[in-house]
């Protein structure tokens, strides 16, 4: 591919799509091959995430959805890994996120597939020349939201489940207009936070 391609943007969010080809043959080890291997990882990304447990992607806290597949290309028999996401901000930050919050995660996926740099993603210029000599221009994506970040989704519903708490434990019980006001009052500046978000 020639250069980056221009991700679209719908308000703040953006989109990626890169398609790398998984090496052939077996891992060093020699047990697996190098898609066993990757779709070992995926699966514990996948099962971790069907159970609750938090997996390192989580870490990076501007993705909205983030998906690989691994899937056989009919023309030349090449497995491929494609990599899809939606998130806040630009390419580079998201990337350079990677790079810094979760980079053995990112290895563990990507070291499976063909020209993936030798310093992994920690070796960030070589990380960046190789996504955007995979990466695949998008004709079209939507995002729900695009107008709000994902960080200030999660504070709007901390603060809601707050006022609603608020409102069950002071609207239930018979207080005086001013007790009720010096609670609001404490509630507001112990919340107020979610709003600048």
């Amino acid at each position: 591919m020639d250069g980056v391609q221009d991700s679209r943007y719908l308000g703040g969010v953006n989109e990626i799509t890169i398609i790398t080809t998984i090496k052939q043959g077996r891992t060093p080890e020699g047990v697996m091959t190098f898609k066993q291997r990757l779709q070992s990882v995926l699966d514990s990304i996948q099962n971790r995430e069907l159970k609750g447990i938090p997996t390192p992607i989580r870490l990076v806290q501007t993705i909205h959805f983030a998906r690989w597949v691994i899937w056989t290309d009919p023309g030349s028999g090449e497995d491929k890994l494609i990599f899809t996401s939606n998130y806040d901000g630009s390419m580079w930050q998201y990337l350079r996120d990677f790079s810094t919050l979760i980079a053995d995660d990112i290895d563990r996926v990507w070291n499976n597939c063909v020209d993936y740099p030798r310093g992994g993603c920690r070796d960030f210029d070589g990380f960046w020349r190789y996504v955007t000599s995979n990466q695949v221009e998008t004709s079209a994506f939507y995002a729900a939201i695009p107008d709000e970040t994902l960080i200030r989704r999660q504070s709007l519903r901390r603060f809601k489940a707050n006022f609603d708490q608020f409102l069950e434990d002071h609207l239930t019980c018979k207080r005086d207009e001013r007790a009720f006001n010096e609670a609001f009052d404490q509630f507001v500046l112990e919340n107020q936070s979610y709003l600048n978000q």
